[in-house]
């Protein structure tokens, strides 16, 4: 349970630095970077819900255009159109506190154990929980350098 109000603790962070920007400031990919703000958003959102939920076999809250616009390996340069950022916003917002009620319901089943493409490997949904929370402390430190570049 620690490790969900770590993941709330992250993404209230995460709100906060990003909490002024503009849209065209979450868009800008400044030189040396890949990818800008919005993506980096996008991505934990995404990679939660497929850590946490797809690898239970549950539904997911984010659609098939975002994991294609967000997964692992992607970038804001493919993008044929910008993301909707209220609705990652929101989805960023929102989906640390349902992980949060659907593990208090018990609604994690069978969990496909993972490797990561750090070579980490995942047994249980705690072992996700967990990565996952290291995962958006790496993008929290990419979203603070991108807004130090872009303010």
């Amino acid at each position: 349970m620690v490790s969900i109000h770590s993941l709330i603790k992250t993404r209230h962070l995460i709100e906060e630095a990003v909490s002024d920007l503009s849209p065209q400031q979450m868009l800008s990919i400044p030189s040396g970077f890949d990818n800008n703000i919005a993506w980096n958003l996008g991505h934990i959102v995404v990679v939660q819900q497929l850590l946490h939920y797809r690898l239970c076999g549950l539904e997911m809250a984010v659609s098939q255009q975002q994991i294609a616009m967000f997964k692992t390996g992607t970038s804001p340069t493919e993008w044929q159109a910008e993301p909707d950022l209220d609705s990652i916003i929101a989805l960023l917002h929102e989906l640390p506190k349902k992980l949060l009620d659907d593990y208090q319901a018990g609604r994690f089943g069978n969990f496909n154990s993972f490797t990561t493409s750090t070579g980490i490997y995942l047994e249980t949904l705690e072992d996700a929980i967990a990565f996952n929370n290291f995962h958006e402390g790496l993008h929290l430190g990419f979203i603070l350098s991108l807004r130090n570049l872009v303010v």
